[in-house]
């Protein structure tokens, strides 16, 4: 059965062609498709017979909403149940992060996590399965939907998908096949501009190698220590892959002009926060192709950790612009509803008391 979420016009075209449908009902399709309507009822000028039978022929939604939470701020938060396939059952969150000027999804590539971070929510997911490409784009388009149905105040978001960023649940480097059917989709079918795009990966060397030389979006990094003693404990993936050879594949990875690699460095307060991490980083930084992005600490009830106070990460911040680094601070966002960096974990059997049903 065709998935409806990465369909193309050629393949849309072949499948109605097959079932003697006209072929330029493809294109009226896939724009309500681009739109987010993957349901056929809602598919207002294709006639009612064709849309019974896309029903049919089509796997048009491979997820159900289970519950959907926002946040004082805007953002939304999706649980999302698995209708087929290898995860049928399983459970998976995304994100939308409402800005007057830009909507960004927050995509979900895996149930659960292999890496086993110590400090992240997602990663005391038991792993589940990897997501097929179909399954990460059905996220957006849900979106996209929702959006349609229930905009948000324009005061708060210009209530569209502008970009996509790899960092719910699961190591995209993990599910390439899954993660490189989407981008396929993402930039040939829905028209989102690479340059919009952005992937996080813990340093999986050779999956960024690949990445770069089929797909080069907008790379950001899950650093958190940059030395590797401190790195083997909070993103174990380094001791299969150092910093040695992290540091040679972000050097050759294609970059457009003027973009940067972001280095993601979650907060953690006496852990990576001392005058000696400082040191680390600076000597890590390739400062002409690089940022430091650092984010606040989100605890949750499987971690021992705790974050650096606000007053110490500006402090950290200004010690690395004083080196010459590109050191931003991450705004959380939808923290008051576990949608915020490193707390996405849908192994939840009951849904949120705040959250709304479907």
């Amino acid at each position: 059965m065709t998935p409806l979420a990465t369909a193309s016009l050629a393949e849309l075209r072949t499948l109605l062609d097959q079932h003697g449908a006209p072929a330029f009902r493809a294109q009226q399709i896939l724009d309500w498709r681009n739109k987010g309507v993957v349901n056929p009822e809602e598919m207002r000028n294709i006639p009612n017979a064709l849309r019974e039978k896309l029903a049919e022929w089509c796997l048009c939604d491979p997820l159900t909403l289970i519950t959907r939470q926002q946040s004082a701020d805007g953002t939304r938060k999706y649980l999302l149940q698995l209708d087929q396939g290898k995860c049928i059952g399983k459970r998976v969150e995304c994100v939308f992060i409402p800005e007057p000027e830009r909507g960004t999804v927050c995509i979900s590539s895996q149930v659960g996590c292999t890496l086993d971070c110590p400090f992240c929510c997602t990663g005391s997911q038991p792993f589940d399965g990897n997501l097929a490409g179909h399954e990460i784009v059905a996220q957006v388009l849900m979106v996209m939907a929702d959006l349609r149905r229930d905009p948000l105040p324009v005061s708060l978001s210009a209530n569209r998908v502008s970009h996509i960023v790899f960092m719910g649940q699961g190591e995209p480097m993990s599910n390439e096949k899954g993660v490189h059917d989407t981008l396929k989709t993402l930039l040939d079918q829905l028209n989102i501009s690479r340059r919009r795009i952005t992937l996080s990966t813990s340093g999986l060397v050779h999956g960024i190698t690949r990445l770069g030389a089929k797909y080069p979006v907008n790379l950001a990094i899950s650093l958190h220590a940059a030395n590797d003693a401190l790195r083997d404990q909070l993103v174990p993936i380094n001791r299969t892959f150092p910093l040695a050879q992290l540091r040679q594949v972000l050097d050759n990875y294609p970059l457009p002009a003027q973009r940067h690699i972001t280095l993601e460095y979650v907060m953690l307060a006496g852990v990576n926060d001392r005058e000696e991490d400082i040191a680390a980083l600076a000597r890590f930084v390739n400062r002409g192709r690089e940022r430091v992005n650092l984010i606040h600490y989100n605890p949750h009830p499987a971690s021992d950790f705790t974050g650096s106070s606000s007053d110490h990460i500006n402090t950290f911040a200004a010690a690395l612009t004083n080196r010459g680094i590109r050191t931003t601070v991450r705004r959380s966002r939808g923290d008051d509803i576990a949608a915020a960096c490193g707390q996405l974990n849908s192994s939840t059997p009951t849904a949120p008391e705040n959250a709304a049903p479907a």
